[in-house]
């Protein structure tokens, strides 16, 4: 039987030597940017009576966008072309994703999806959603069976607090 000792600093140069490899065939590779499709970051605010949502979207033009908005989703789709390439010029290295890019969102609440405001400024996509009034955040008052049902318009949430409709 043989008995070998464990050596850790010889595994651990083992280790480092294999990553090289990997990365050194990375490098070596095509170094062409990524033409696959990425996803844009987006936010998606809730503001009351309408929600905003924000996708960043730098170096994409608005003619390339394509927006639809139905009352539970939206969807953003377009492109990012190479920009800047020349014949006899070569790239080095890039981080930046270009091509086509797909981004649907579920919402949270239904919108009124005819009444969607957009702009595009610098690069940011801001879309603001009027929320459908029913999902509007509203204070209704209850009233129990035997009680007289009086005529007053629902109570809006920013104007009373429950506790105060609720006696």
């Amino acid at each position: 039987m043989i008995i070998r000792y464990w050596n850790p600093i010889e595994e651990t140069e083992a280790f480092r030597h294999q990553l090289d490899r990997i990365f050194d065939e990375m490098i070596q590779g095509d170094p062409t940017p990524s033409y696959r499709s990425w996803t844009p970051k987006i936010e998606l605010w809730d503001e009351g009576n309408h929600l905003i949502y924000k996708a960043f979207l730098p170096g994409v033009k608005a003619d390339d966008l394509e927006i639809q908005a139905t009352r539970e989703s939206i969807v953003i789709s377009g492109q990012r072309p190479l920009e800047g390439a020349t014949e006899g010029t070569r790239l080095i290295y890039s981080d930046i994703h270009y091509g086509s890019f797909h981004r649907a969102i579920k919402l949270p609440v239904a919108i009124q999806n005819t009444q969607v405001t957009a702009s595009f400024d610098q690069g940011t996509l801001t879309l603001t959603l009027p929320k459908v009034e029913t999902e509007q955040n509203k204070v209704m008052k209850v009233s129990l069976p035997g009680q007289s049902k009086s005529s007053q318009p629902p109570l809006d949430a920013s104007s009373e607090s429950v506790s105060e409709s609720v006696q």
